[in-house]
């Protein structure tokens, strides 16, 4: 009987310790993944199942972190907190001052060289206001005594007598005379006879292939095209009329000689009409080399 007693005595203290220790145990909170469902223990920065980030527990943390922060501010002493304070806004203000430093030598770079370029023009180039004045007084000067001289060529239709004018003189107040485009055509007129005699030179010679017969076509074909798209320039109506009535030879030439399809005379003259009649010969190269 006392065995019996003792041995319910000694399994009920062990059940009691048993008890103590599970109250002892930590409570686990769960969370539940809003991505799979499944349960883990909260305080864990992704599902361990699907390693899925929990956005609201990840605030919930920063605003415990930030309310942290906002506890040791206030526990701070005052003294610390202002020297804390003096020394931010002393690396404020260090940051300011490179900052303005780099913008100030920016600046001052710009200045020194457009201030060289200034120097530039006006010393070295002779550029200065003084020299601008002389030579538009010079320019002036040449007109009122030239334009005369080239009405009279043109009244007389005296086309060698315009291009010998233009070859003896290198006065830019030329560009300025009413007739100046009558001179470029005549120009072209007069360097075509020598395009096509050099094109064909090298096809005689079987020089087709090479880079010089592709510059000479080029020449050509850039002429040829300024002649056919003349009325696109800024010139008088008699003086497109007279160059085109002597154009109609080289125009054949561009007719059979390059066999330009309706499609490419329409882009050609679109081009034309965009630039006033011009063509660069790097355009007219390129468009050759890719026909």
């Amino acid at each position: 009987m006392d065995l019996r007693v003792r041995g319910a005595g000694v399994l009920r203290t062990i059940f009691l310790k048993k008890m103590a220790n599970n109250k002892k145990k930590k409570y686990v909170r769960m969370v539940r993944c809003p991505n799979c469902g499944a349960s883990y223990e909260i305080g864990l920065l992704h599902c361990p199942y699907c390693k899925s980030v929990d956005d609201y527990q990840d605030e919930s943390e920063y605003l415990e972190d930030l309310d942290e922060l906002k506890d040791k501010l206030e526990d701070m002493p005052e003294d610390v907190l202002r020297e804390q304070t003096k020394i931010q806004t002393m690396e404020a203000a260090k940051d300011f001052r490179k900052i303005f430093l780099i913008v100030g030598a920016a600046a001052a770079v710009i200045l020194l060289l457009f201030g060289a370029g200034v120097f530039i023009d006006k010393v070295v180039m002779g550029n200065s206001d003084a020299k601008m004045k002389e030579k538009a007084q010079e320019e002036y000067l040449w007109k009122q005594e030239n334009f005369p001289k080239l009405e009279e060529l043109y009244e007389a239709k005296d086309y060698d007598g315009l291009l010998e004018f233009l070859d003896n003189t290198d006065n830019p107040g030329i560009y300025d005379w009413d007739h100046y485009p009558l001179i470029e055509g005549l120009l072209l007129l007069k360097y075509l006879p020598g395009d096509i005699s050099s094109l064909e030179d090298l096809e005689r010679n079987n020089e087709t292939d090479s880079s010089h017969y592709l510059d000479v076509q080029a020449f050509l074909f850039r002429d040829e095209l300024e002649l056919l798209f003349f009325d696109c320039r800024k010139a008088e109506s008699e003086d497109i009329e007279t160059i085109k009535g002597m154009s109609g030879e080289y125009l054949e030439d561009l007719e059979t000689r390059f066999a330009l399809t309706p499609e490419e005379l329409e882009t050609l003259e679109q081009k034309a009409r965009k630039d006033m009649g011009s063509f660069y010969l790097s355009e007219c190269k390129e468009f050759l080399k890719n026909r």
